[in-house]
């Protein structure tokens, strides 16, 4: 799980003994062991990621290979590891929806681009100047978006619309996920899970198709009534193919009566299934027709008419179950196992155990979907076709593209700098590293992979278990690569909630909103501030929004605390003694302020300046202590200050060196030093 970069200097492997020279003997078994740790751990984080991201699992997977293959062989800090990151899937998740699983492709290859060009241009520094408030406040935010939109995945529903709807229902997917479930023959059971996933396939591309045509009806309505030859031929063999699965499926019903243990529902589901294919069969004619007014409408009735069927065979109190006991096991897992056990995963854990239960006892839930063969269907390859289709909007596309390349290059650089405090090996080449980045998202938005970055999670993995080259990143990503390609079937085994359980525990270890409070409250409320006004706006608005809201908080409260500046005069009149204590910085916009407590002071007190509290102090306030104090003195009185504390304050400024007067002073021929 994906958590604050901070808390990676709690790791115990700081204290590691150096690092043996590279190749030899001793690197390659601690390597190989350490690959296996981090192949564990990426695992199910890969899957989870991808359907948290709304993208299919096959994705995931493919980022998670080359963050091993490509960029684990070309990376700045060797034991980073890489793969697709919990902290880019708000991004993700708002580009599948407005532009298509296509378009994400496009979009992850500009980003890496965009890197490519940054690392190239000595930019990498540059992207690690983001206040920690900021950071903090950013993976909040999209912890909790995370948390809010896999809770309702965690019952076998969907996300809605936006991130403040998904948190507003978590107490109705919670009400749903509560009673007790239903418990059925072993014969129900088992005919639920073949036909749940069957009318689950439908649905997705139904609502793929209907997502496809929303981008371009409304505009072809205003302009000339038609939609795009090209465009409408797909659509109509996509809508064709959900057809021909919705009337295989009602060919399965015929005999459902003996299959399911109550009637009444036997006949309602075979009645809401003959529903769902009327209401395709509109559709369908609508679109050979053309009549494009009522496209939108029928793909809506279409879409609600199979998520009928679907509703019916699912049981939302066993996934929720399954959710929850996902997310008791690890809590447990990492709370109570011996410290040699730690080294294996807690997710992988309670991903084997779930999926070990919900497959013997025949659980009517959702199962990961995932292709049989990961290298020949789940490879989405960029095309020409796909590159100059007609309904992309390429002013969108670049603007998800810089999107990405920020936020990935924040995390990875910020999880570089993480790695570095965990070993006393070899320290982050920044450039090297956004470089190698771009070049691992340009590949992947050509296979149509999700956009990497690194992982403090898995890297602080491979670091503890021991890994003292990058050879451990590269070789995990090979065996994700023969896992998937030689026993995928196993993967289609996991119950959907599961992974969304895994998700749901790493959002709240990603908001983590107790220690990040308490952590920037030692720093002062306006850090406190920042936090929690970057996470509000990225909940209610969008993540580049509250990133850009932090970033101007952070200026405003740097100004302020460079223009703030506290006074306070106490005179004893009966000793003919003042104090004046300053805090914050003098600069020339408080002159009047700073000049207006000077007058106060009486004709023949001794002045004393408390400096104790002064940040900085800039020409002009200093040219008025100095002028201020030879006048004083002409009248009988006495300043009583630390010149070299003044000095030194003055000289944070980085403008040459002191005036004549304050050197003289500083040196003692000038007024009195403290």
């Amino acid at each position: 799980m994906d958590k604050p970069f901070s808390q990676a200097r709690d790791q115990s492997s700081r204290s590691s003994p150096p690092p043996p020279s590279a190749f030899s003997l001793e690197a390659l078994r601690t390597d190989f062991s350490a690959s296996i740790v981090v192949f564990l751990v990426a695992l199910p984080l890969c899957m989870g990621i991808a359907v948290a991201s709304g993208a299919p699992v096959a994705t995931g997977l493919i980022s998670g290979i080359l963050g091993g293959l490509v960029v684990g062989f070309l990376a700045g800090q060797p034991l980073q590891v890489s793969g697709p990151a919990a902290g880019l899937t708000v991004v993700v998740f708002g580009i599948i929806q407005e532009h298509g699983l296509a378009t994400m492709g496009m979009a992850v290859l500009i980003g890496g681009v965009i890197q490519l060009l940054a690392g190239i241009s000595g930019l990498g520094q540059w992207f690690r100047a983001v206040s920690p408030a900021v950071v903090r406040g950013m993976l909040s935010g999209i912890g909790a978006l995370i948390l809010g939109s896999q809770f309702h995945v965690m019952i076998d529903d969907s996300p809605k619309e936006n991130g403040l709807h998904n948190l507003a229902a978590i107490p109705a997917s919670i009400q749903q996920g509560l009673p007790i479930p239903e418990w059925e023959s072993e014969m129900a059971r088992e005919f639920r899970v073949a036909k749940l996933d069957v009318v689950g396939d439908l649905y997705d591309e139904q609502q793929q198709i209907q997502k496809r045509l929303s981008r371009v009806v409304p505009e072809q309505i205003k302009d000339d009534d038609a939609v795009p030859d090209k465009v409408l031929s797909e659509v109509v063999q996509n809508q064709a193919a959900v057809l021909q699965g919705l009337q295989q499926l009602l060919g399965n019903l015929d005999n459902m009566e003996r299959s399911l243990d109550d009637p009444q529902k036997a006949v309602q589901l075979h009645e809401s299934a003959e529903y769902a294919l009327k209401q395709n069969q509109a559709a369908l004619a609508v679109l050979k027709e053309g009549r494009v007014e009522e496209i939108l409408p029928t793909q809506q009735a279409a879409v609600a008419a199979i998520k009928v069927p679907l509703e019916q065979l699912k049981s939302h109190a066993w996934a929720a179950k399954l959710g929850v006991l996902t997310i008791l096991i690890i809590v447990a897992w990492q709370a109570l196992t011996p410290k040699k056990l730690k080294l294996i995963p807690g997710p992988l854990i309670a991903t084997l155990a779930v999926t070990g239960i919900a497959a013997a006892f025949v659980l009517p839930v959702l199962h990961v979907a995932i292709p049989d063969n990961l290298l020949t269907e789940g490879v989405n390859i960029l095309t020409p076709q796909k590159l100059f289709s007609e309904d992309i909007s390429y002013g969108r596309l670049l603007q998800s593209g810089i999107v990405i390349a920020i936020n990935a290059s924040a995390l990875t650089l910020l999880c570089a700098t993480a790695v570095d405090q965990l070993h006393r090996g070899a320290r982050t080449h920044y450039d090297q590293e956004l470089r190698a980045q771009g070049i691992g998202n340009i590949i992947a938005g050509f296979l149509g992979g999700l956009p990497m970055a690194g992982l403090i999670v898995r890297s602080s993995a491979n670091v503890q278990a021991g890994a003292q080259t990058r050879l451990s990143a590269v070789l995990h990503g090979l065996w994700l690569l023969i896992f998937v390609g030689a026993l995928g079937f196993v993967l289609q085994m996991i119950p959907t909630a599961c992974l969304a359980g895994i998700l749901v525990y790493t959002g709240w270890k990603l908001m983590n909103p107790h220690n990040n409070l308490i952590e920037l409250w030692k720093y002062g409320k306006g850090e406190v501030v920042i936090y929690v006004v970057t996470a509000s706006v990225i909940v209610v608005e969008d993540l580049l929004t509250g990133v850009l809201v932090g970033v101007v908080l952070s200026g405003v409260k740097l100004l302020y605390t460079f223009s703030h500046l506290r006074t306070e005069l106490r005179v004893d009149r009966e000793r003919s003694k003042a104090s004046l204590s300053l805090e914050g910085s003098a600069t020339f916009l408080k002159l009047p302020r700073l000049a207006a407590e000077l007058e106060r002071v009486p004709k023949d007190a001794e002045l004393h300046v408390d400096l104790h509290d002064l940040r900085y102090i800039d020409h002009a306030c200093l040219e008025l202590f100095m002028d201020w104090a030879k006048q004083h003195e002409s009248l009988g009185g006495k300043l009583v200050m630390d010149w070299t504390s003044l000095h030194a304050r003055f000289a944070q400024e980085g403008g040459g060196g002191p005036p004549r007067q304050l050197k003289q002073a500083s040196e003692g021929k000038g007024s009195r030093v403290a």
